[in-house]
């Protein structure tokens, strides 16, 4: 986790589910991602998203439970701790330029290109799949559970 300090901090959908829908199955990334919103509240990294990361949370919100709906909408929404950036014509771009280069779902290639776009230095995900580019360093949250908290 050190080396996230001073770093900007790209936040992929998985992480904020592992932080709002906890059960049994994301135990053990809980105490992460609890870790990593604590460094973007103390100032300690400077926490990213794009605005598609709330429409896809919200898929499963919506078929759950109007709480956890208001709980995404109220957390993934930008503020101080978090920057939450549009998909703009710019991010869509380069997202196609992406997609030109490699196979990429369009929703991972608008996350990259946000990151990107934004200066990112990581991308914090769960998405084993998800390749990034030159220049922008995936952690998953398994390699962040065998660093010290």
């Amino acid at each position: 986790m050190q080396r996230l300090i001073n770093k900007r901090v790209y936040f992929d959908v998985n992480v904020f589910i592992y932080a709002l829908e906890l059960n049994d199955d994301m135990q053990a990334y809980f105490a992460v991602v609890e870790k990593l919103f604590a460094m973007a509240v103390s100032k300690q990294i400077f926490a990213m998203t794009s605005e598609l990361t709330l429409a896809e949370a919200l898929v499963g919100a919506y078929k759950n439970n109007q709480a956890l709906v208001e709980l995404y909408e109220t957390v993934i929404s930008n503020r101080e701790e978090l920057a939450v950036y549009p998909v703009t014509r710019q991010v869509l771009k380069t997202a196609a330029l992406l997609r030109s280069d490699q196979k990429t779902a369009l929703a991972d290639a608008i996350h990259i290109a946000t990151a990107l776009n934004h200066h990112a230095d990581f991308f914090i995900t769960q998405d084993k799949r998800l390749h990034t580019v030159e220049g922008l360093q995936k952690l998953t949250l398994d390699s962040l559970l065998d660093t010290p908290l």
